[in-house]
């Protein structure tokens, strides 16, 4: 038949840290608010490969893991309103959250629920499309619910505020990097200098090597010297000592007003500072405790900022061949190290 539904061909994983066996499953139903989206691309997320090797986060198995995938409205649950079966959209899949097979982006048909869902512009791509949602919860999530800074009211002004975004090459530091620019904020970022000039398009005002030894002091001195006030920051990477160096960074600019957003929980074998306000960001809390923030982030406001250019799909897009098939290997590839790029499948 012409309009059979493609088979749902998904990225399993049967054991706690087995390798993906690629099998298909059945084509999930909606729950009444959920919606179940025909994925026509598939990014990688570094917590892809991180929930494949651990063992505390996933409990229920086999699992089929991912968050960030892309394509048509295949169908919609029965309470559902902003959607309808055809729409192009692009969503958070929550199962990090959720640990239900049917919630993971690795597979053709990908179950999300409507709070965590948005239209992408007819101009964008699938593939671009997929590269944004958790970079883009993680970020309001740090921005609106951890930091508690004010919604953005689509005047950009200048001002004295400023703003720390540890890892902006990363596809959460470019998201957040654009935020703050929204909201009118300097901002202050570290990258490899290969990627300084790209950051820069998307609003960064002080780029630093993050491999320089003195990146911490040269980055106080500017900020010292431009008159800005520095005193919050977001650590998009939170690995190794970038949690601690950044730490010291706001202590130096800000003293105890200082309050640091963290994408990972502060490493255990540094004390914590007592003049930062440490602050970890779950974006599943966007969607949960502070739904109404998730909505209209989601639902209302990220659509239209992208409709009008405010915000644009980063880091570029690499294609990985071979589907969903390939999975494992985007996985691999991301344990090992990708630096200013989206590892991206396509799904026929």
């Amino acid at each position: 038949m012409a309009n059979e539904p493609a088979p749902n061909l998904a990225a399993v994983i049967k054991t706690a840290r087995a390798t993906i066996t690629p099998e298909t499953r059945p084509i999930p139903k909606p729950e009444p608010d959920e919606i179940v989206v025909r994925n026509y691309a598939i990014a990688g997320n570094p917590a892809d490969w991180k929930l494949q090797s651990a063992v505390s986060y996933i409990t229920k198995y086999p699992i089929v893991l991912g968050s960030d995938g892309c394509g048509v409205v295949h169908a919609v649950g029965s309470s559902v309103t902003k959607f309808k079966p055809g729409d192009r959209v692009t969503g958070f899949a929550d199962v990090i959250i959720s640990n239900k097979i049917d919630h993971g982006a690795w597979q053709t048909y990908t179950v999300l629920h409507e709070i965590a869902t948005l239209k992408i512009p007819e101009f964008m791509s699938f593939e671009e499309g997929s590269t944004f949602p958790m970079a883009y919860a993680t970020a309001a999530s740090a921005f609106f619910v951890n930091l508690q800074l004010p919604r953005p009211t689509g005047q950009v002004e200048r001002s004295d505020k400023a703003m720390l975004i540890w890892g902006g090459a990363s596809a959460v530091g470019s998201a957040s990097i654009q935020l703050a620019k929204q909201l009118g904020y300097k901002v202050f970022t570290t990258a490899s200098p290969k990627h300084h000039q790209y950051l820069k398009s998307f609003g960064a005002s002080a780029l630093f090597d993050y491999r320089d030894p003195d990146v911490a002091s040269k980055i106080v001195e500017e900020a010292k010297s431009s008159g800005v006030k520095l005193d919050i920051g977001f650590d998009s990477i939170a690995e190794n000592d970038t949690a601690k160096v950044s730490a010291d960074i706001l202590t130096a600019t800000a003293g105890s007003s200082a309050r640091l957003a963290l994408a990972m929980p502060w490493p255990e074998k540094h004390p914590k500072p007592t003049d930062v306000q440490l602050l970890d960001v779950m974006a599943a809390l966007l969607f949960t405790k502070y739904a109404d923030t998730g909505s209209w982030f989601f639902n209302d406001y990220l659509p239209d900022a992208l409709e009008k250019g405010l915000f644009v799909p980063s880091p570029p897009v690499e294609i990985v061949d071979g589907g969903i098939e390939a999975a494992q290997e985007v996985f691999d590839r991301m344990k090992a190290g990708v630096s200013g790029k989206k590892l991206v499948v396509k799904v026929p």
